[in-house]
């Protein structure tokens, strides 16, 4: 089984606010959108967020039944700590896809091609990275061989590392959808096509 294991504990300090919950023209929250958007694609979704957060969880998964929130105890130190404590708790998934919980914009069918390209690959243990106009995006979906080496990461150290020590491993997945390269750092974009 392929699971989204999506990483929101971070502050978002550019954004001036908590972006998590800041409104789509949809009417939707930034994270929610993202959220509803995955569920459409994995069986599983497990959400980081940081201590603190329980009235969003909680909120979010009565709004998505295939959802599981987490807190990441040491969330404010990093990114890397968010993915570590997720890594470390889906043992039992055959692939993560890494998503950021800023990244509404993504077309499902993206989701699906890069699960496709995994179940294809004759590689025995395929990270697949997608990209658009030669731009690498999100999700990365990395094969469970990875996920002790994702559980060790720290401060904001990110998954990247993992496909500059593992080139024979990554697919590189070109997809003609913008929105795997477009996260939310600022208000104005909340409002993109």
């Amino acid at each position: 089984m392929i699971g989204a294991l999506v990483l929101a504990g971070g502050a978002g300090r550019r954004f001036g606010a908590d972006k998590r919950i800041a409104a789509l023209p949809s009417g939707k929250s930034l994270l929610e959108a993202t959220v509803s958007s995955l569920s459409a694609s994995f069986e599983e979704i497990l959400l980081v967020l940081r201590p603190g957060d329980e009235v969003l969880a909680s909120a979010l998964s009565q709004a998505c039944i295939k959802l599981t929130c987490v807190f990441a105890p040491k969330a404010t130190l990093g990114m890397g700590h968010s993915l570590a404590h997720g890594a470390s708790l889906v043992s039992d998934w055959e692939g993560a896809a890494i998503c950021l919980g800023d990244m509404p914009f993504i077309q499902p069918s993206s989701f699906q091609q890069i699960q496709l390209a995994f179940f294809e690959s004759e590689l025995e243990a395929p990270i697949i990275s997608p990209s658009y106009e030669r731009r690498p995006g999100h999700p990365v979906l990395f094969h469970h061989r990875y996920f002790a080496a994702l559980g060790a990461l720290k401060g904001d150290q990110g998954a990247r590392r993992l496909l500059l020590e593992h080139p024979e491993s990554v697919i590189d997945l070109a997809l003609s959808d913008a929105g795997i390269l477009q996260d939310v750092d600022r208000p104005s974009d909340l409002n993109r096509p």
